[in-house]
């Protein structure tokens, strides 16, 4: 029989009212533990499913599962021992809820998990399931310094030290840069005045306003369900800079733009626009996705802009007295600027090409062209004005006269009609019987003389008095006569005496090279 200390109260118990009264059994050895879970012995026990043995003298634990080997028509429960663990696997299997411990494995939670204290993930952290990836990834990821989320809410600020969001920085509205604050909390005293709190960045933030600086913010009223967006304007009477709180005063409809005027509102953004008292706050620099331009503003002394305030708008220009003039398209982009200075200028016309400037040295010189030589260079050349043209310096250091069939000069503006006259040699006035004279051409282009550059053969005269057959043999006969062409009292024609009148014609070609010229004048007899 199995010696088991029958005067312990547990075991007695256990004997009469087949209840246990703990959840394990000790042993010394293992044949003891082995006839306990048998019973099979004359005594009865009272083993029950699952109980924990210790056999003391292997320091081993077991468990007691059925033991379908042994029938039961002895009306008891018969088990037989499963190895557990020993002592030492015990020891490093269960986790202890009083002392510090370590779990080799993994550990699920099936209800969740609420802790007291600091939490630390050593190799990082993920909520729900999670993908790592920035574009494509999925749940929520602390790891590696980093945290991946699809998602973030921050009810108050954000700290950082850089920004990186695909290397794409995006803003809508306004952006200023000037001295501004985020409202921490509005109270309204009994003057009628504002004391605003503003919100510190950091410990030792102090605000930079400044007593009369103009100041705004812009919110907008998404709460009301209108989307609509409202300005507030106001003027700083106070700065306690311990505190970081300013008091100030909100400007009337009538003196702020739009007519309309609000209270300041707690987290809205406040910015210095302009002061009416010190001139060296009166600047102020903005870029506006909104009014899509960037402006530098001076002289602000008042919420409503003045024409003068406008220094640089690169972007949409405004639509003020100074551009009614000119062809302004209000849906491009310009840069206006009250002066500049620059050591290289190109201007490009819409395709692109370079327009190179014009650098106009008025009447054009002899002497210049020697002691000043004209210049012509790749960004800049040199215009003359010459017998009422405009002339385009075409080589440096020319000393030619600007004119047709100059090397060194081209034509930009005059007169660019090319004519002749013709010229009688003994007047217009003959008597009938005595007519002889000699007719010349000279040409003009650019109001000077081309004759030279008239060749003979581009000379073609007609004659026209009303005898086609005639004429014809007559245009014949002087086809090749040039520049130059004499008349006797045979070239008027057999009806002439009849006083039916005669015209001479003469038809000149101007050859450039690249375009030809032509002309026509006529001399009537």
């Amino acid at each position: 029989m199995v010696k088991i200390n029958g005067s312990s109260f547990a075991l007695q118990y256990k004997r009469t009212t087949n209840r246990p009264i703990d959840s394990s059994e000790m042993f010394s050895t293992l044949e003891d533990a082995e006839a306990y879970a048998r019973n099979t012995d004359k005594e009865e026990y009272f083993p029950y499913p699952l109980q924990i043995i210790s056999v003391e003298s292997e320091a081993k634990l077991y468990v007691l599962i059925n033991d379908p080997e042994i029938p039961t028509t002895d009306n008891r429960k018969h088990y037989k021992l499963s190895f557990l663990a020993t002592e030492k696997d015990f020891s490093t299997s269960f986790l202890s809820k009083l002392n510090d411990d370590e779990a080799a494995g993994l550990i699920k939670f099936l209800r969740g998990l609420i802790s007291y204290g600091l939490i630390q993930a050593k190799s990082g952290l993920e909520v729900g399931e999670v993908m790592d990836s920035l574009t494509a990834g999925m749940g929520i990821l602390l790891k590696d310094g980093r945290i991946q989320a699809d998602r973030m809410e921050l009810r108050h600020s954000l700290t950082i030290q850089e920004l990186i969001f695909n290397r794409l920085l995006a803003m809508e509205s306004d952006y200023s840069f000037s001295e501004s604050g985020r409202i921490e909390s509005v109270e309204l005293l009994e003057d009628g005045t504002y004391l605003l709190t503003l919100r510190k960045q950091w410990e030792n933030d102090f605000t930079a306003l400044s007593e009369n600086d103009i100041v705004y913010g812009m919110v907008n009223n998404l709460a009301s369900g209108t989307g609509e967006y409202y300005t507030s304007w106001m003027r700083v009477l106070h700065v306690d800079t311990s505190a970081n709180t300013i008091n100030v005063v909100i400007y009337p409809d009538a003196e702020v733009p739009g007519g309309r005027n609000y209270p300041p509102e707690e987290l809205m953004v406040i910015t210095r626009r302009g002061n009416p008292v010190n001139e060296d706050r009166q600047s102020y620099w903005y870029l506006s996705s909104r009014e899509h331009c960037i402006c530098m503003l001076d002289g602000v002394t008042k919420p409503i802009l003045e024409e003068s305030n406008y220094s640089i708008i690169v972007g949409r220009l405004k639509h003020l007295t100074i551009f009614d003039n000119l062809p302004i398209n209000y849906r491009q982009s310009y840069i206006y600027c009250r002066g500049i200075t620059a050591q290289d200028y190109f201007e490009v016309d819409y395709k692109g090409n370079v327009v190179r400037q014009e650098n106009n040295r008025g009447k054009w010189s002899a002497s210049e062209s020697v002691d000043a030589p004209y210049q012509s260079g790749d960004k800049m050349y040199d215009a003359v004005y010459h017998y009422g043209c405009k002339w385009m310096c075409l080589i440096t250091g020319t000393t030619e006269e600007p004119k047709y069939g100059s090397v060194g000069w081209a034509m930009l503006e005059g007169n660019p009609e090319f004519s002749i006259d013709i010229d009688s040699s003994n007047g217009w006035y003959f008597d009938a019987d005595k007519f002889e004279t000699t007719l010349t051409i000279s040409g003009k282009l650019y109001n000077q003389d081309v004759t030279s550059h008239i060749l003979d053969e581009d000379i073609e005269w007609t004659r026209d008095t009303g005898n086609v057959t005639e004429d014809n043999v007559w245009a014949v006969a002087h086809a090749e006569v040039g520049k130059t062409l004499p008349l006797t009292l045979n070239d008027l024609g057999s009806d002439y005496m009849m006083l039916t009148g005669c015209k001479f014609i003469a038809k000149a070609l101007l050859r450039d090279g690249q375009d030809n010229y032509e002309t026509i004048n006529f001399v009537t007899f």
